[in-house]
């Protein structure tokens, strides 16, 4: 897994941010919008946002990393690292897909796509058996960058994503009903939470309440 060059990339877009503001001009230009959707300050708003966007952004490849290793460490690398290659494939692909500097806006919705593909995968899991994959609740942080990101854009994200999953479970051998029930079951459970437990740590949080509606999201 090519972590570093994920960190690079974040690293160049920062400082590309810092000099077009890209991303804070696109959040300004939505705040009164987002006030709709989540209780932001009423001074600062849009620094508030981006300075959550920018971790969210930069929490990507740690929690990658950290489910890399994990599922290495526990033998179960061939259910979790088919999803890690898609992440990163699509994190890394505006450096060869364009020749133009790489900004903060431009990997919002590659790292919405990350952490929406996990928490689809333990959405998956959770049906599945029970209990929670991974020790994480991804769904508020992932709410704010949806509405960040807007619709129909976000919306057409989840699409892809769910049938990605789908069809991963379908093609993958790994997958079928007495594999799946082993990894479910398997021995190294307890170690695997243990070593996810410093994920949440590792997530910092911002003074935004969400305050999204039914109506918003159905």
């Amino acid at each position: 897994m090519e972590v570093q060059k994920i960190h690079a990339l974040i690293h160049q877009a920062t400082i590309v941010e810092s000099e077009n503001k890209h991303l804070s001009k696109q959040i300004d230009d939505q705040i009164e919008m987002l006030r709709h959707t989540m209780d932001l300050p009423e001074e600062d708003a849009c620094s508030v946002v981006c300075e959550f966007a920018l971790q969210y952004i930069s929490h990507t490849p740690v929690f990658m990393e950290c489910l890399y290793l994990a599922s290495a460490q526990t033998g179960v690398e061939s259910f979790i690292h088919p999803f890690l290659d898609i992440a990163e494939e699509n994190f890394l692909s505006p450096i060869t897909q364009s020749n133009r500097l790489v900004g903060l806006d431009d990997l919002l919705d590659k790292a919405y796509f990350t952490h929406r593909l996990i928490e689809e995968l333990n959405d998956y899991y959770l049906i599945k058996s029970g209990v929670a994959l991974i020790p994480v609740n991804l769904t508020w942080s992932n709410l704010i960058i949806h509405s960040i990101l807007g619709e129909p854009f976000a919306n057409d994200i989840d699409t892809i994503i769910e049938q990605t999953v789908q069809q991963i479970m379908r093609s993958q051998a790994i997958y079928n009903k007495k594999q799946f029930d082993a990894f479910i079951n398997m021995k190294q459970r307890d170690e695997w939470i243990h070593l996810l437990t410093g994920l949440g740590k590792s997530s910092k949080t911002l003074d935004i309440e969400l305050k999204f509606t039914a109506q918003h999201y159905c």
